[in-house]
């Protein structure tokens, strides 16, 4: 088959250890990139909340005090993280408690591996589309088609934007406005003339400061309101 998933990242819940080993290998033969797996719901949790993930495969059923409808209703509302259930029992699908949680699909046992890898294919396009805004970015000579999530701030130098990632920095010519207009992300604000942070991002507000991404930017007064009324600080 051919590997077209790379960059997709999966992280897989399921007790029974041949099936995750089976789904392991399924899907990294498959061009996926697993990004761990786990027996249980809690200690899943503890290391999803550690991963940038694009799906999370999890088994109704698990071992331990917590199954795997806790574990995605956590996904659903903390992380807003898609996620699909295992499950033996094709009944469950229409369980009003397994709905709330938001699964983006079922796959029942025995798992058929082209079903798998057909569903996955098609969650993750889905979501491509609905829930990961993209604009294309001319960093010097490089054509990059940016997903407007991964950028945490934003520094103004004139005609220039140095647009600040995780772990890196691209730089483009635009001015502030221009940019913002032409992404139109509701969750960017700006903080000062030069300044605009993604306030769907962790940080910490501090007086007239915020500290994003390990680095603090100040509050000018000209946008401390808009700031305030956003962010609900006083």
């Amino acid at each position: 088959m051919e590997h077209i998933n790379k960059g997709n990242t999966i992280y897989i819940v399921e007790d029974v250890s041949i099936t995750r080993l089976m789904l392991e290998q399924c899907l990294s033969e498959n061009g996926f990139n697993v990004a761990g797996s786990a027996a249980d719901a809690e200690n899943a949790w503890k290391e999803i909340v550690l991963l940038k993930l694009d799906l999370v495969l999890v088994d109704i059923h698990l071992v331990g005090e917590k199954s795997g409808i806790w574990l995605g209703k956590k996904l659903n509302e903390e992380l807003k993280i898609p996620f699909m259930y295992i499950t033996a029992n094709q009944d469950q699908n229409n369980s009003s408690l397994i709905l709330a949680t938001n699964p983006q699909a079922f796959i029942v046992k025995p798992i058929n591996i082209f079903q798998l890898i057909t569903t996955i294919n098609i969650t993750l396009s889905r979501n491509v589309i609905l829930g990961k805004k993209q604009v294309l970015v001319q960093d010097g000579l490089k054509s990059i088609n940016l997903n407007v999530d991964d950028i945490f701030y934003i520094q103004s130098d004139g005609n220039y934007l140095h647009i600040y990632l995780e772990n890196n920095r691209l730089l483009i010519r635009s001015t502030m406005d221009s940019f913002l207009e032409k992404v139109a992300e509701p969750s960017f604000l700006r903080i000062h003339q030069r300044y605009v942070i993604n306030s769907s991002k962790r940080f910490v507000l501090r007086n007239n400061h915020i500290s994003i991404n390990n680095t603090t930017l100040k509050i000018s007064l000209r946008y401390k309101k808009e700031v305030k009324d956003k962010l609900n600080y006083e």
